[in-house]
């Protein structure tokens, strides 16, 4: 009987020891809110936003130009966005829906093979909320964030990515908003959708959002590095603007034409060949109203890309005309185009030569273009690369 009485004792000591440290731990969750437990629908497994270094992030990127941005993020050193999780990137292209929507589906089926606690997604896909860029999407319940890299504009992309990155795991070890929100770690623009249970990150109102993403878009085509896409163009125009060094009726055409009209004759050439390349190549892409997209996206993306390709052309114009100057400062005497154009030869007039010549090679740059890969004409503009996203159907396959 006495041992029964002290085995009572002791279970009674272990209860009291129990709760006391049971009151302890709530007062010291009450007191320090950012150590708030957050417990995920399909784990048993309770995490605190001070024990990230516990966690699993994959990062599913875009290939290219996104996947670029990302490696050189995890190439950082200390990693401060990622709060010490286990980081592992793939890149894969993000698949959507029929809706242009992204396949979150697809996506959370990746990140249950891979047993990620938090899954991120990085596209180029832009993305919007009414005239405002969604630029971070966070589902709660699922551990998941999508980061639309236009929708981040055309400059300091890498900064901006650390930050939403910063801001989706920050969230996302938190099942709501509400709970997130408590610890002061969320930013003031964000957005609930979904009664809760989702929220989206957008810009300030200070510049326009469709065209800041628009901007984003375009830096997105990389206009300045697709010359080796245009080689075609580039090479016809080259063989063209070469006849302008040797023949002096260009010489003399040169010389007599003002200024203003040399520029008038640069901006026609560049509007030609950007107009035969969206034509030739069907990159103008036609309004879908019964979807998600509409007149208002499809104009964003059909600036996007006359955008990208006068910038493209014009870089290649600019090589051009360099490359001309160049070689009718080597190729031709003064003394003898001063016979020729029956005036003093000066700087002036090598600079008219490699003018005219260069819009001259332009304009033959667009049959060029016959001659280019489809595969990379196509890849120049946004719209073109997205329909690859598409589910195809069987007469597709």
């Amino acid at each position: 009987m006495q041992e029964q009485h002290q085995s009572q004792g002791q279970r009674r000591e272990q209860d009291e020891l129990l709760e006391t440290r049971q009151r302890a731990s709530r007062s010291q969750g009450t007191a320090n809110q950012g150590q708030q437990t957050s417990v995920r629908e399909s784990e048993d497994v309770s995490k605190r936003n001070d024990d990230a270094e516990n966690l699993t992030i994959v990062i599913y990127s875009d290939p290219g130009r996104t996947s670029m941005w990302v490696r050189r993020l995890l190439e950082e050193r200390g990693k401060g966005w990622s709060r010490g999780a286990e980081l592992t990137h793939k890149q894969v292209l993000v698949p959507l829906r029929g809706d242009s929507t992204v396949d979150l589906d697809a996506v959370l089926g990746w990140a249950r093979q891979d047993e990620a606690d938090i899954s991120v997604i990085l596209t180029e896909v832009p993305r919007m909320a009414g005239r405002r860029p969604k630029r971070t999407e966070m589902h709660f319940q699922e551990g998941l964030a999508v980061i639309s890299l236009p929708t981040l504009g055309p400059v300091r992309i890498r900064g901006c990515m650390r930050r939403e990155l910063r801001r989706a795991v920050d969230a996302l070890v938190y099942d709501s908003l509400e709970e997130a929100r408590q610890t002061g770690r969320i930013a003031n623009r964000v957005e609930e959708q979904n009664g809760g249970s989702a929220a989206y990150s957008t810009s300030a109102k200070l510049f326009p959002g469709r065209l800041w993403v628009t901007l984003g878009m375009v830096a997105s085509n990389e206009p300045f590095w697709s010359m080796p896409k245009l080689s075609g163009v580039f090479s016809a125009a080259g063989a063209t603007g070469a006849f302008g060094v040797f023949f002096s009726t260009i010489w003399e055409m040169a010389t007599f034409l003002p200024s203003w009209r040399l520029a008038v004759v640069s901006m026609i050439a560049v509007c030609m060949v950007v107009t035969w390349l969206i034509l030739a190549n069907r990159l103008w892409d036609r309004s879908n109203t019964s979807g998600a997209g509409g007149k208002k996206e499809a104009l964003m993306y059909n600036a996007s890309t006359v955008a990208s390709l006068l910038v493209s052309v014009s870089v290649l114009y600019l090589l051009l005309f360099m490359g001309i100057l160049v070689m009718a400062l080597l190729l031709i005497d003064p003394g003898f185009m001063t016979q020729e154009i029956g005036e003093e030869a000066a700087f002036g007039n090598y600079l008219d030569i490699a003018w005219l010549s260069a819009s001259m090679g332009v304009v033959a740059g667009a049959i060029g273009s016959n001659f280019d890969d489809d595969t990379d004409l196509k890849n120049l503009t946004q719209g073109s690369r997205e329909a690859q996203r598409y589910p195809r159907d069987e007469e597709q396959r």
